[in-house]
């Protein structure tokens, strides 16, 4: 035998499910709950991007590959994690932390700009460890329904690095092109 309670906790599970699932159409999604908010939100502006990319600087040649995750939760912040191959054929790799300034800047339509710090272990015989500033110029050349699906960009780093032959620091510099591909 059902009780009154149970009719009015099937009804508020159903139409939170109701609310949820019409969430991204929802025109007052303003007023939602936080959690259907964010759980709608959060996979549309979500993003990865497989990054081959070339750089020639004072390390050297270095191909490479990087990853950059962008998450609505980090509100314009681009975690990118990167593997190259150091002019010894040895691998390095490290990490940036950048901000996407896209809609900080009157860029023309589908350009990005992200700047911020970059630590990288180059591992080569002459060069070690560099910390520097990166910027990333992007251009998309996919729109509609797909937005970034496939872009083409530039990036730079200035900073210092390790020189292992002198042991000391000097200025780290490169300059590049990548391709990206957003899954």
């Amino acid at each position: 035998m059902f009780t009154l309670t149970t009719p009015s906790r099937r009804l508020r599970a159903c139409s939170a499910v109701l609310i949820s699932l019409a969430g991204a159409g929802y025109a007052g999604a303003a007023d939602m709950p936080r959690a259907i908010r964010t759980s709608n939100a959060s996979n549309a502006n979500d993003d990865i991007r497989i990054v081959p990319q070339v750089q020639a600087g004072t390390a050297g040649f270095e191909p490479g590959v990087a990853l950059e995750w962008r998450s609505s939760g980090l509100d314009h912040f681009v975690i990118r994690p990167e593997v190259n191959l150091s002019e010894d054929e040895r691998v390095g790799g490290g990490a940036a932390l950048l901000y996407d300034l896209r809609n900080h800047l009157d860029l023309p339509a589908r350009h990005n700009l992200s700047v911020g710090p970059r630590f990288v272990f180059h591992n080569s015989d002459d060069t070690g460890a560099e910390l520097d500033f990166m910027a990333t110029y992007g251009i998309a050349l996919s729109e509609g329904i797909y937005p970034w699906r496939h872009a083409v960009g530039v990036l730079a780093t200035v900073g210092v690095r390790d020189d292992r032959d002198h042991d000391e620091m000097r200025l780290g510099a490169s300059a590049g092109a990548f391709y990206s591909f957003r899954f």
